[in-house]
């Protein structure tokens, strides 16, 4: 079980690395972060909220949703 919880962070951990790489090049939209990360936009937003959630990031734009 502790293998797992190891992996998981890992996980998070590179995956956190690859959006502020990403981001460094300057500010993405979520949709372009989620293809180049091969996330869905929902999951990119989940990552992009934990992430300015810690003080990594700032979000600094919204938008209404397609369906709206």
């Amino acid at each position: 079980m502790k293998k797992t919880a190891t992996a998981e962070v890992e996980f998070w951990s590179e995956l956190d690395h690859q959006v502020l790489a990403c981001l460094r090049d300057g500010p993405k939209s979520t949709r372009d972060l989620a293809r180049r990360l091969g996330l869905s936009p929902g999951g990119a937003t989940s990552v992009l909220l934990m992430l300015a959630a810690e003080g990594k990031i700032r979000v600094t734009g919204v938008e209404l949703a397609e369906s709206a």
